[in-house]
């Protein structure tokens, strides 16, 4: 049969070694409130203020302010704040880093250069469809919604004309770094990149000049070749989200009003802005000791790329609202998903690159017992910001729904480090990470492992439970979670072993292999698809059979072998509602019910 053949062929590619693959928890998990009580993220948050106050003894002197979000909580759930505010003044108990404290966060405003597309996209879609004018998307090639952009010829006839936003944002289009021409020249000395003079060439940026150079300067390789750091790319995204904004409503709007419009306002985020100091922000801005940018006033042409201001508050609401919290503002929870995503790896294998995102991965054991656990990969989808005696790093994990903040600015001393943004983020990830990865596991224990007994039919199809006044024996489910899996062990129907009969399908003569009747039984992976979770009502989650011990993730899709009533074979359904937990597996039309132990 086709059926067999099929399984029959996914089965013996796959190789039993020890387990590898670990699948995320379902999303609603993440926002599970009792993730931050769990003593696991108890303790970490105690060894990060450690760590972070033990830098003061001897270490640094330098302006710190660090923030950790969970997308259970608006705002921050841990803050940790040292170092002098304004190193040209007096050192003082009123003149310390808070968490509303304002830094530059240079090139962190690339972020925010992605998010106003992804804004424009979601708002705009419907005013558009009425009009002469092209929904405005992540694809949507820059020439359409900046007519003034172009390339030299050759460039632009070898794929130049279908540069994206999206590569824009993911620096793949092939546009040089910068978007000005410099007279350095390391043959006789003459020049040199320090603060003032970059500070100097990026403040000379215009909207204008920044379309000048590209249309002159040939792209540094064929787009989406490569991926290559571009301040010039995200001038021009900038210039292209706006253009299109102000031609649809009939404004003259710059880039940066834009963004404060649509951003800023409705997230509250009162301490950050573009351009030159607000009166009423000048006692909170931090001003580094040494050669800085305090006073610089970024070109018009580069606010998208590292203009920006802001404070560990403000990026802590930024964090929450957009790309933490379980129903995100102003984009929607697709745009979330795709652009949480990588789009680019580079050829060490190591760098993911993503819209607006630089991406590094880190393996986190199972459990405590490293010696017999397992490892997982988490993906960190982050922004650096380095310049002007400023530095700033922005994160979020989403398969474990938290985040950091980390802005720094140079004291000046000689005598002490200097704090280096990525280094706090290794060395805070590598306590919290285990600690969130064990708390959101144990919420899923928690809400869903068990015994689940009492068995009755769903209705979708003929009786097929046996049930009795005490309750059916023969009729259970046993849902364990190990090395941070939650495994269906055992679902008995009748005294049928139901994982049995689902491996008896793809059995022969000469091959009767078990995927799923082990004595592991199957690991679930979460199913988020709106309409199968819609069919059982609110407090559903389904989940997809995984078979257990593999190197590598299972993503052979076996949902497309359905019962008779329509269902995947491969899918069981849990339903939190009214205090009460229910299973269900259609293809049996059983439902059972946990029992409280």
């Amino acid at each position: 049969m086709i059926f067999t053949g099929a399984l029959l062929l996914a089965t013996q590619a796959l190789r039993f070694v020890g387990a590898a693959c670990v699948p995320d928890v379902p999303e609603k998990i993440l926002a599970d409130p009792a993730v931050l009580q769990h003593p696991a993220v108890i303790a970490a948050f105690r060894d990060v203020e450690r760590n972070l106050s033990a830098l003061y003894v001897n270490t640094t002197r330098d302006g710190l302010s660090f923030a950790i979000v969970h997308a259970s909580a608006h705002g921050t759930v841990f803050s940790f704040n040292n170092g002098t505010l304004k190193n040209n003044e007096t050192a003082g108990s009123g003149n310390a880093v808070t968490s509303d404290s304002i830094f530059r966060i240079i090139s962190v405003s690339k972020n925010f250069a992605t998010f106003s597309a992804l804004v424009q996209e979601n708002q705009t879609a419907s005013i558009a469809s009425g009009t002469d004018y092209a929904v405005l998307t992540m694809n949507s090639p820059v020439r359409r919604l900046l007519p003034e952009f172009t390339l030299p010829d050759q460039d632009w006839r070898d794929g130049g004309r279908d540069i994206t936003l999206t590569m824009l944002a993911s620096h793949t289009s092939g546009l040089s770094r910068e978007s000005y021409s410099t007279d350095f020249n390391v043959i006789i000395g003459n020049g040199k990149a320090s603060a003032e003079a970059i500070g100097a060439d990026w403040a000379a940026v215009t909207p204008e000049s920044a379309l000048q150079n590209a249309k002159q300067t040939r792209l540094m390789f064929a787009p989406a070749q490569q991926a290559a750091y571009s301040n010039a790319g995200f001038s021009i995204l900038g210039s292209a989200v706006v253009s299109y904004y102000n031609s649809l409503h009939s404004t003259a709007l710059t880039w940066p009003a834009l963004a404060t419009q649509s951003i800023f306002a409705p997230f509250n985020m009162t301490s950050s802005f573009f351009g030159s100091i607000p009166n009423a922000h000048v006692p909170s801005i931090a001003i580094p000791g040494g050669p800085h940018w305090a006073d610089l006033r970024m070109g018009l042409g580069y606010e998208p790329a590292a203009g920006m201001w802001s404070s560990a508050n403000d990026l802590a609401k930024y964090l929450h609202l957009g790309w933490l919290s379980s129903s995100p503002s102003l984009i929607t929870l697709s745009q979330r998903r795709r652009m949480l995503k990588p789009l680019f790896s580079l050829p060490d294998g190591r760098q993911l690159v993503g819209a607006g995102w630089e991406i590094d991965l880190y393996k986190v054991f199972t459990s405590r017992n490293t010696t017999a656990a397992l490892a997982k990969t988490y993906a960190s989808y982050g922004k650096a910001g380095d310049g002007g005696g400023y530095h700033a790093w922005i994160d979020v994990i989403p398969n474990l729904g938290y985040g950091m903040v980390v802005l720094s600015q140079h004291s000046g001393l000689t005598d002490y480090v200097r704090i280096v943004p990525t280094s706090i983020r290794d060395s805070v990830h590598d306590i919290m990470m285990p600690a969130f990865a064990e708390a959101v596991v144990a919420r899923v224990e928690s809400r869903f492992a068990g015994l689940y007994t009492f068995g009755t039919d769903t209705g979708l199809t003929v009786d097929q439970v046996n049930t009795t006044a005490s309750g059916n024996t023969t009729t259970y489910a046993r849902l364990e979670v190990q090395e941070q899996m939650l495994y269906l062990r055992e679902l008995v129907v009748n005294g049928t072993n139901a994982l049995e009969s689902l491996d008896r399908l793809d059995w022969t003569d000469e091959y009767q292999g078990r995927l799923f009747s082990t004595p592991e039984g199957a690991a679930l992976v979460p199913s988020e698809g709106a309409s199968e979770n819609a069919q059982f009502g609110e407090g559903t989650q389904v989940w997809r059979m995984m078979i257990p011990g593999l190197d590598v993730c299972d993503w052979f899709d076996f949902d497309g072998y359905l019962g008779t009533n329509a269902w995947s074979l491969s899918k069981v359904v849990l339903v939190e509602r009214e205090g009460r937990v229910d299973l269900l597996y259609p293809p049996f039309d059983i439902k059972l019910s946990r029992v409280n132990l």
